[in-house]
């Protein structure tokens, strides 16, 4: 099967595209992964509530109404509008960024040369068709969940109905089939469809109507690959993950350290001071975890990369890259072949029905340190 063949041949590809080692390569492949790997464009968290009511600030039994004046409801109606303004803007330009990023990966991939001003330059009008669609996808997906809730929740303040038990039981498994249905789509999005699209040159629509064909005539192949990546996923993340916080531990002694000893020298000038430590102290951080996932990151793409030449030879963006790697892997086994049990014997030797090494000198057994002769063909043995 395709699928699992893949995961060796991802490996022998990701080895050569890493190494030899080059810091500047692997930097640039860290910055990268920050947008590609393990994170994606979600659904914005708008929080809505009560902003509280203005109250007449005329006394009212001869007390000033002090609380009233000290809380400007409409100051921190502005202020709280202004920071979900900001975010929301902080989240658009990261999804952006992101989209851009993922061709900028692929490119960096096909190529092995990890170029990022150029690809990004080169590229920035797909990655925005390919954002304005996780854009879509992400409203589609809140809406498809959101509106059962906002049906249910109206309903019980109406008095038409309550938030019983089974309604709950109800509308878990609708959510789950959602997300378990957005987190795929948005997946081979990334994986799939974005090759597509730099292949053929394409928008995203019109790549994944030039790949759903592929997928439907291997739906087996690329539903065995969803589960090999996830369970893979699960497991490396955790492995990584461990590393990060090692690695970032130690990192982050010698700031802490600088940030204290600021502080407590220099009082709030050193406080000032502090903060552009922080900030690179942030950006280490973060360089670290970009260049954990590097391999890690490379390796999955890699793999979807080789399925999808394997199903489509016609959507192979690394043909060079797939004909190095099995023809290692070709000569690896030609060389365990003729490497075999049967070379274990001397050259001189054979062995016997009985497993008994029949040597030259036609004794059976092991020769004995002692042979009279002194013929004993142990250098040939060896």
């Amino acid at each position: 099967m395709k699928a699992i063949d893949n995961l060796s041949d991802a490996i022998d590809v990701t080895r050569d595209f890493l190494t030899p080692i080059s810091v500047g390569q692997w930097l640039r492949l860290a910055v990268i992964v920050l947008f590609v790997a393990s994170f994606g464009v979600g659904g914005p968290a708008f929080s809505g509530g009560n902003a509280g009511t203005v109250t007449d600030p005329t006394e009212q039994g001869g007390i000033p109404p002090v609380v009233e004046e000290d809380i400007p409801t409409s100051e921190l109606l502005f202020w709280g509008l202004v920071f979900l303004a900001v975010g929301l803007v902080i989240w658009l330009a990261y999804g952006f960024i992101a989209a851009v990023m993922t061709f900028v990966f692929l490119e960096s991939l096909r190529t092995s040369d990890v170029r990022m001003r150029r690809y990004f330059s080169a590229h920035v009008g797909r990655g925005f068709r390919l954002f304005l669609f996780r854009i879509g996808l992400t409203l589609l997906t809140v809406i498809l969940v959101g509106a059962p809730i906002l049906v249910l929740v109206f309903l019980a303040m109406g008095g038409l109905g309550a938030l019983t038990f089974g309604s709950i039981l109800v509308f878990l498994p609708y959510a789950f089939v959602v997300g378990l249905l957005y987190g795929i789509l948005m997946q081979f999005t990334s994986v799939f469809v974005a090759p597509v699209m730099l292949i053929e040159n394409l928008d995203v629509l019109a790549a994944w109507r030039r790949f759903l064909p592929t997928l439907r005539a291997n739906v087996a192949e690329y539903g065995v690959f969803v589960l090999l990546v996830w369970i893979l996923q699960l497991v490396a993340g955790a492995a990584a993950w461990f590393v990060v916080g090692i690695a970032g531990l130690i990192l982050a002694i010698p700031f802490v350290v600088v940030i204290g000893l600021l502080v407590f020298v220099l009082g709030p000038i050193g406080a000032v001071l502090s903060i552009p430590v922080g900030f690179l102290g942030v950006a280490l951080g973060l360089l670290l975890i970009g260049a954990v996932w590097a391999p890690i990151a490379s390796y999955f793409q890699y793999y979807a990369l080789l399925l999808l030449g394997d199903t489509d030879a016609d959507l192979d963006l690394i043909p060079d890259q797939r004909a190095a790697a099995r023809a290692e892997s070709a000569n690896w086994r030609t060389r365990t072949d003729e490497t075999g049990p049967s070379d274990r014997d001397s050259v001189g030797d054979s062995d016997d029905s009985s497993g008994w090494i029949d040597d030259s000198d036609g004794t059976d057994g092991a020769d004995d340190a002692s042979d009279t002769d002194g013929s004993d063909e142990e250098g040939s043995w060896r």
